[in-house]
């Protein structure tokens, strides 16, 4: 399958376990777990409850020296994942694992895989017996060169979220070249297998059924319904009912299996009780995540009550000086930091902006100062969101709460609407070019001492020195003019005459949306790394196309000017962010294609959803016929097979590349302060206008005053008055007015025409609407510029259902199998067929 990556997987060996919580009194708890030889097997002695993971690496069997006794674990539970990599001399994991019945994939290796075995060349068998769920992640069973019973294992029926789950088979023995479920054994003899569904020659599959699948109603899905038609739960392994549910898929609550703990306390990952509960257990409860644990975390620090009881609090104790991202892990969860913060970012290609939004969002005081100096990735202190408070108990210098010095990008203090308190103490701002001095100024408000901030402490000259921070500063006003699935087109107001003199063109920043609450310095990185994408228009015209969108998507965008810059004062205008959404349009195929055939007449189908599905998917059409199959395709007695036409029509590589609005941090020269001011200073060679206003010894060229003043109305006197009369002067003036507006009007009009250059550049195509004759010829749709709508063929299944039974079938016969996705509004919206062909059983009764 495409979207899967080469498993870099040996340097997982040298990664120490991640600590995780076990129970006190419980024996049968254990953390994770690492294998690399026979001795780490003492490990698992009287573990049946992994919480974490295992991995099995490196692990050499092949001498023979020991009893398969010793390797037999009673392990039962995995929270996390299980991985088996380059074990020499393992035959089945059966001798390791006979008892273990669900992996949750609560934490998954490399965020993707509940269960891997790689690389492991005497392996023959999986041989997890028990195994009756895989609640999340991905399942990548690869290049095992003897390894049999992978494709007679039901990896549907084993994962717990069908459509969000993938699993590969890939590299393994050929199938051809496997037995069959109760087919001969060694010694040629039958085995005690005759399902089609095994593990090995001798161990069917177990799969619960529920006690009927026929006549159940239609939410039911292949859950099932109990024998009154009430639908079975999903969330529980081994029965119908979430009640007295032996083996919960999520977790067992108090009344049955839940999905998550919900005014409860979730221990060993598996789990929800009560605090009396924890508290008899000999453990600590966690206010925060609800959590039954043995000890406090890394962060926190044990506090004894007047009772006895030991709670967690979270220390926050000292003056904290961040430098990247590592140093934020002792402030996570810190409601107040009882000292000082100072931010002090020395690594300009970290990404760091979204860890600090993270790590110091509970933070709501600090009882020292706050500084934060030298972090040239900074744009605002936003990060911030929910500081109430600096109290100022200890001050930088003895006298400032508030430093902030040296941040080359910064142009925005505290988020919108928000003001932070500073009870004790003054500001101190300098060298922040980008930060307007009106900013920092209606920070005095906030300061309770109601002392003046003074020029000294907060210059305006190094703030705000690179931007233009007066009234003259203008804003845009953007308007979306037109749209369709994949393109924007975006009109901005007119531009007036001073706008144009220092106009080079245009930036447009957009970003994907999903809620109408972002603001233009979320996740902004100052060096340019942030996650708004960017278009830039080197021109003036008012119109600007963005293309490459997703179909049905929401986007936020704002618009900048981009100036040349007059005495070291960029004069940019901002627009406030605006939001669009695309069209909906056709998708993209159905990802995979599986079918099982368990009775000869039928095939169960079941498909992933598209990758990109573009719209609301309102339903499927599958469709079916006999193929012809060659000999050797039979002969290698393949069930399932995949058709290029799933793999090479939707590929997702397209979707995988950066695309940011600033070099990437591997970049030379990634950040370098002189060369931005340098490329800051470019405009001005070319473009910097004179020190004397062009625009009036343009207008003087082409006034002629001595013509002016030779006219004269009938009522006027033939001598004309004294040159040095006051009328004259008047006159003068007021000719000179006139003539100058019609100049700047008829100059106005040019400077639109500029604006307005060329539209047909910035057309949109749309879809064609339905022709309303359906039977419309090829001429007709030309001449109305219209579409004829197609009706799929098939079968309708609805859109949030993601299987199919195929009836009525020859036995042992292979047919062709296409299923299309079909989006809602839009005229023929319905995806390239995917297509599979897949065998029916034998019959065995009737042979």
């Amino acid at each position: 399958m495409g979207h899967l990556l080469p498993i870099p997987l040996l340097f997982l060996i040298f990664v120490a376990a991640a600590p995780v919580l076990a129970r006190s009194n419980d024996p049968i708890a254990c953390e994770s777990l690492e294998i690399n030889e026979i001795a780490d097997f003492r490990k698992f002695q009287n573990c049946t409850h992994v919480v974490g993971h295992i991995r099995l690496a490196y692990l050499d069997l092949s001498a023979g020296n020991y009893s398969l006794d010793s390797l037999a674990t009673n392990i039962t539970e995995i929270s996390d994942y299980l991985m088996v990599y380059r074990c020499a001399g393992l035959i089945t994991l059966q001798s390791i694992f006979p008892k273990l019945r669900i992996i949750r994939g609560q934490n998954l290796l490399f965020d993707q895989y509940a269960l891997v075995v790689y690389e492991n060349r005497n392996l023959r068998e999986l041989g997890l017996v028990e195994l009756l769920r895989i609640q999340k992640g991905f399942i990548r069973i690869e290049s095992n060169p003897t390894l049999c019973f992978v494709e007679t294992v039901d990896w549907m029926y084993l994962m717990g979220n069908a459509t969000q789950q993938h699993f590969s088979l890939r590299h393994n023995r050929p199938q051809s070249q496997c037995p069959l479920c109760g087919g001969l054994t060694a010694d040629y003899d039958f085995g005690n297998n005759s399902s089609e569904r095994c593990w090995n020659l001798n161990t069917t599959q177990l799969r619960p059924q529920p006690s009927r699948m026929a006549d159940c109603p239609v939410n039911c899905g292949l859950n099932g319904c109990d024998n009154g038609g009430k639908c079975c739960d999903h969330n529980c392994v081994t029965g119908c009912y979430t009640q007295n549910c032996s083996l919960c898929a999520n977790f067992q609550g108090r009344l049955g299996c839940v999905n998550q703990c919900i005014a409860s306390y979730e221990i060993n990952k598996n789990r929800c009780i009560g605090y009396r509960e924890c508290r008899e257990l000999g453990r600590i409860p966690l206010i925060r995540g609800y959590q039954c644990v043995k000890k406090c975390p890394g962060n926190q620090k044990e506090v004894i009550d007047t009772k006895g009881h030991v709670h967690c609090q979270v220390e926050c104790k000292g003056d904290f000086h961040i430098r990247s991202a590592a140093d934020l892990d002792v402030l996570q969860d810190c409601v107040t930091i009882n000292g000082s913060l100072i931010i002090e970012l020395t690594n300009i290609k970290e990404k760091i902006v979204d860890v600090l939004e993270n790590a110091l969002v509970s933070v709501k005081e600090i009882t020292g100062y706050l500084k934060v100096i030298h972090s040239a990735q900074l744009m605002s202190l936003s990060f911030l969101q929910n500081l109430d408070a600096i109290r100022g108990d200890k001050l930088v210098e003895n006298k400032y709460a508030l430093y902030v010095v040296n941040n080359y990008h910064l142009e925005h203090i505290w988020p919108v609407n928000h003001q932070v308190i500073i009870q004790r103490g003054a500001l101190f701002f300098h060298l922040n070019p980008r930060l307007c001095y009106d900013k920092i100024h209606q920070l005095q408000s906030s300061l309770k001492s109601g002392e003046n901030i003074s020029v000294a402490d907060v210059s305006p000259n190094s703030n705000g020195e690179r931007v233009i921070c007066s009234d003259r500063a203008r804003s845009l006003n953007p308007k979306v003019e037109d749209l369709n699935s994949t393109a924007v087109r975006i009109i901005l107001d007119y531009m007036d005459w001073d706008g144009m003199e220092t106009l080079l063109g245009y930036t447009y920043f957009y970003k994907e949306a999903p809620l109408q609450n972002v603001t233009m310095y979320d996740g902004r990185h100052g060096c340019g790394h942030d996650n708004w994408l960017m278009d830039v228009a080197i021109n003036k015209s008012r119109r600007h196309l963005i293309t490459g969108l997703k179909p049905y998507t929401q986007y936020a965008y704002f618009v900048k000017t981009i100036t040349r810059t007059e005495y070291h004062i960029q004069v940019d205008a901002y627009s406030k962010i605006g939001y669009f959404q695309t069209l909906p349009d056709k998708p993209s195929p159905v990802v995979r294609i599986y079918g099982s055939s368990e009775i000869s007449s039928q095939i169960l189908l079941h498909w992933w959803p598209p990758v990109r599905p573009n719209g609301v998917i309102t339903k499927y059409f599958v469709t079916s016929e006999k193929a012809n199959i060659t000999k050797d395709v039979k002969d290698k007695n393949y069930s399932n097979l995949e058709t290029t036409t799933i793999k090479d029509s939707d590929c997702e590589c397209a979707n995988v590349l950066p695309y940011d609005s600033g070099p990437q941090p591997d970049d030379e020269d990634y950040y370098n302060k002189e060369q931005i001011t340098y490329e800051d200073s470019l405009p001005n060679l070319v473009f910097v206008s004179r020190n004397y206003d062009y625009r009036r010894k343009e207008f003087e060229r082409v006034v002629n005053y001595d013509h002016l003043l030779s006219f004269k109305k009938e009522e006027e006197p033939t001598t004309p008055p004294p040159t040095s009369s006051p009328m004259t002067n008047q006159i003068r003036e007021r000719l000179a007015a006139i003539t100058f507006e019609k100049f700047r009007l008829k100059s106005e009009k040019k400077q639109r025409d500029i604006q307005d250059v060329n539209p047909s550049m910035y057309k949109i195509r749309h879809a064609l609407p339905k022709c309303q004759n359906s039977h419309a010829s090829v001429g007709q749709q030309m001449e109305e510029k219209c579409v004829v709508e197609e009706i799929p063929n098939g079968n309708e299944v609805p859109g949030n259902q993601h299987y199919y039974y195929l009836t009525q079938l020859e036995p042992n016969t292979y047919y062709r199998v296409t299923i299309q996705a079909c989006v809602e509004g839009v005229v023929n919206g319905c995806s390239t067929p995917a297509e599979a062909v897949i065998r029916t059983a034998f019959n065995w009764i009737d042979s």
